[in-house]
């Protein structure tokens, strides 16, 4: 009993509290700094990820735009293109119908063209009647062309078709031919027939405008070679 202390067991035992408190205390920093490095490293990985989808984003809108700019100018540059196309086959036609023109001020060339296409008009409508409406300063000329057209009709008839079909012409002196889309008609005639019920119109004008779009291809690759 005299080996007994009181006062160095109270010590003992206030250094064993001390020292599992100390443990106890460093367990809790080294879980509080474990979970504050969790937290951050979460922290950070929203915001990174956060961050690269915002890029994505712009890049994703950036490229759209640029796609957009390009395809803007591929269309604008095919409009000019196919703007100055039309220009040009408009002058085409104009100079072509300049010419045509001039052509048919000799009176011999414009009167076998006359006789041409009256023809090809009888031949393409086959009625026993038939009315030509021509311009006013014509109708002396398709007058005395009236009884050739009539004779040379009815003898293509009979050499393809081995029939007589006989065609009368007459001359409509009430209308004239006068201009088309704000131009004056060059010439030619427009065929009708059935109380004008059908009609064929072998006018000049009409004559290049429809050469003009039955060669359009011709003429594309010959003026816009690739």
């Amino acid at each position: 009993m005299a080996d007994f202390n009181p006062q160095e067991r109270v010590k003992k035992m206030v250094n064993a509290i001390k020292a599992e408190a100390t443990e106890k205390s460093e367990q809790i920093k080294d879980m509080a700094a474990q979970q504050f490095r969790i937290e951050k490293n979460k922290l950070l990985n929203q915001q990174k990820e956060r961050i690269i989808e915002e890029y994505k984003k712009k890049i994703e809108s950036y490229t759209i735009e640029k796609r957009i700019q390009r395809s803007s100018k591929i269309n604008q540059s095919r409009l000019s293109k196919m703007q100055a196309r039309f220009e040009l086959i408009q002058r085409l036609k104009e100079e072509v119908r300049q010419k045509m023109a001039q052509l048919i001020q000799n009176q011999s060339v414009y009167k076998e063209l006359l006789k041409n296409l009256i023809v090809q008009g009888m031949i393409k409508l086959l009625e026993p009647r038939i009315e030509l409406t021509c311009l006013e300063q014509d109708v002396q000329l398709v007058g005395s062309i009236l009884s050739e057209c009539q004779v040379e009709f009815q003898q293509i008839i009979k050499r393809e078709t081995t029939k007589d079909f006989k065609t009368t012409l007459s001359i409509n002196q009430s209308q004239y031919l006068t201009e088309k889309n704000g131009k004056p008609i060059l010439g030619g005639v427009v065929l009708s027939c059935a109380n004008s019920r059908i009609v064929c119109s072998n006018t000049l004008d009409d004559r290049l405008e429809l050469s003009l779009q039955e060669f359009l291809p011709d003429i594309r690759n010959g003026l816009f070679r690739k």
